[in-house]
């Protein structure tokens, strides 16, 4: 029976010096492979920070662009009622000096003396608006 115990334990220890020998010639191609796939994870994380660099400034630009239509918007909308608002104040300037100007004319008329204060006004604004043309 020792004999047999000493065959088992030869057969069990070159066993495992085989088995050791395999696991060796199994893993170290997989090491290779593993830092190759770490050395690639590796670049892609860092074009991965670059399109996130960028994206974020995109986005800082997008929103500053957002912001400058929207005061610019603003801008011309206040300009638009403003024109709105001159037709309105026109209108009632001109409103104002006919009114002003029937109520002359009424004194006017029945004033000799008026008259001709009317006529001196007249061709003074008159000189004046043909200096400035």
């Amino acid at each position: 029976m020792n004999g047999w115990l000493l065959a088992s334990v030869i057969i069990v220890a070159i066993a495992v010096v085989v088995l050791i020998v395999c696991i060796v010639a199994v893993i170290v191609p997989f090491k290779n492979t593993a830092t190759v796939l770490l050395a690639h994870a590796d670049g892609i994380q860092k074009q991965m920070n670059g399109i996130q660099t960028q994206t974020t400034q995109l986005a800082a630009t997008a929103d500053k662009m957002k912001q400058d239509i929207e005061y610019k918007k603003e801008s011309v909308q206040g300009v638009v009622q403003s024109l709105k608002n001159t037709g309105t104040v026109l209108n009632e300037i001109n409103d104002s000096t006919q009114a002003l100007t029937s109520k002359v004319i009424k004194k006017a008329a029945d004033d000799p003396k008026r008259q001709a204060q009317v006529e001196q006004w007249t061709n003074t604004a008159m000189g004046f608006l043909n200096r400035k043309a």
